[in-house]
């Protein structure tokens, strides 16, 4: 089934038209929707698979030619010794989901424990440059992207501060145009706080004596996201108990933390949450609006392979939801996305770890998740990390990719979860420009409503520079028209809070949108 977009007049709504077995009742809509998801080792050009023990997985167009490249960091043997690490692996799409390796020589590189990589636009040339955390006491390193082309650069405090990191992201946290940094996280390794860089035109310099540094703890994801609907950037680190489990003494914090932002360089550990708990502990998280009432969700995932969905009440209060119920395993928790596999205008949910199956759950329109039984999924053991989504084969939906930390040499370096299900709508991508040209800014938030016969439906997205534990999604803003709906409009809100209403949308392929004159 196929829909075509009609192209609007003036100001009224974009319609949707469909062929006639559209107008079949809902009920026998839902029967022809169906998530698929079929799981494949990542195979490059040459018909050759990578090996090695990538940490984390971020998609991400380097080239700008539309499509999304991969870029798996290198990590190394968790169990061989001595320790030998691997270069990193960026590999580049030809538009169709197939990948070829980079031929740029930094990635050729395998000098340091890489774990997980954040891209964006630092230096507003319109590109996404790469800041790489790495682990055992070693610097970070940061790539800078000039046309494709990478260099390792200086970066000042944030190249020269040593760390034992697993997680980074890039974030504009004070508002003033430019992207500041954070990296953290010594997952595996014994507690230490989250470095904080404040982006001084270029110069990089560490801040210290901030809440969000998160005391002496073992950080896993870092998500910067407004969880509390004010307009800026909130931070969420899911902090683990691992020094508890390995007979050390406990760390400052071993749950989940969110942290408000105040404003300038002002933050408030928001104390009193129904996630801070040792129950709760946790490695890995992930946000999205399952619900579709306008604020971010939270799903965690533990050492001990317990996981859990906390919903938002709107202002950053978050209560666990009793619907939720996953399987247990003995193994942590290591990646999560919220997707829209099947386009029906809700997100789904994806969750994997070391030593787990894939889950997949499917949303039921209601923000409650339905767990899927398929043997190709569950039965898929592996020791994963990292998950980061995106349309990798330019089809209009989106795939996921996972990377493998523990395996030895014979395991799959990254698994393709391509994206095989029927659709329950339309696809609408919207593709964002600032005033450098960079694509899709990182904490900017698109809300698209649509209008049906049961009224109307919100769908909320924001862009971040880490999705789960040490990796990074793209794609945020392709969104769904479920059959029988038609577009009311877009509300983007740029990263420095200005509003923009998009009312016409391009027939096929992206609506572009660019960041209005100051």
């Amino acid at each position: 089934m196929r829909l075509v977009l009609l192209a609007a007049v003036g100001s009224l709504p974009l319609l949707l038209a469909a062929c006639a077995t559209h107008s079949a009742p809902s009920s026998d809509l839902a029967r022809a929707c169906g998530i698929v998801l079929a799981p494949a080792p990542l195979v490059v050009g040459d018909g050759s698979r990578d090996r090695g023990f990538p940490g984390g997985v971020s998609l991400v167009d380097v080239d700008g030619d539309g499509d999304l490249d991969l870029m798996a960091t290198g990590g190394y043997s968790p169990v061989a010794r001595p320790l030998r690490y691997r270069p990193n692996t960026l590999y580049i799409n030809d538009g169709a989901g197939r990948f070829s390796h980079a031929s740029d020589a930094e990635f050729t590189v395998a000098d340091n424990a890489n774990s997980g990589s954040t891209w964006g636009d630092v230096d507003g040339d319109g590109d996404p440059d790469a800041f790489i955390s790495t682990q055992h006491g070693r610097p970070d390193i940061f790539l800078r992207n000039a046309g494709g082309r990478f260099t390792r650069a200086a970066l000042g405090a944030a190249t020269t501060t040593p760390g034992s990191n697993f997680a980074a992201s890039w974030v504009d946290i004070d508002g003033d145009g430019d992207l500041d940094l954070t990296s953290g996280g010594p997952t595996l390794e014994p507690g230490a706080p989250m470095l904080i860089f404040r982006n001084d035109e270029g110069a990089f310099v560490r801040v210290t004596d901030l809440p969000i540094e998160n005391g002496a703890s073992n950080g896993g994801a870092v998500l910067w996201a407004d969880f509390d609907n004010d307009g800026d950037p909130d931070l969420l680190v899911a902090n683990s108990d691992v020094q508890r489990r390995s007979d050390m003494a406990p760390a400052t914090y071993e749950s989940p933390q969110l942290y408000r932002n105040d404003g300038a360089w002002r933050f408030s550990r928001m104390e009193g949450q129904s996630f801070d708990a040792i129950a709760f502990a946790s490695s890995v998280a992930a946000a999205g609006d399952i619900d579709n009432d306008g604020d971010l969700d939270l799903y965690f995932a533990n050492f001990a392979g317990a996981s859990y969905i906390f919903l938002n009440d709107g202002a950053g209060r978050f209560a666990r939801d009793p619907r939720f119920a996953a399987p247990s395993h003995e193994g942590w928790g290591t990646g999560a996305a919220f997707v829209d596999f099947d386009l029906d205008g809700d997100l789904d949910l994806v969750g994997s770890g070391y030593e787990w199956g894939i889950l997949l759950w499917r949303n039921d329109g209601a923000g409650a998740f339905v767990l899927d039984e398929t043997p190709a999924l569950r039965e898929r053991v592996a020791t994963y990390s990292g998950a980061a989504s995106g349309d990798i084969d330019g089809d209009g939906d989106l795939d996921l990719v996972l990377g493998n930390w523990g395996e030895t040499e014979a395991g799959d370096f990254v698994t393709v979860l391509a994206n095989q299900s029927t659709p329950c709508g339309t696809p609408l991508r919207l593709r964002l420009r600032d005033r450098h040209g960079a694509a899709d800014p990182l904490n900017a938030r698109v809300t698209l409503i649509t209008r049906g016969g049961h009224g109307e439906r919100r769908q909320m997205r924001e862009a971040m520079a880490q999705s789960t534990f040490r990796s990074q999604s793209a794609d945020a803003f392709l969104f769904a028209v479920p059959h029988g709906e038609r577009i009311v409009r877009a509300e983007v809100r740029w990263p420095d809070g200005r509003i923009q209403h998009i009312r016409r949308f391009t027939r096929q392929g992206a609506t572009s949108v660019t960041e209005p004159a100051a």
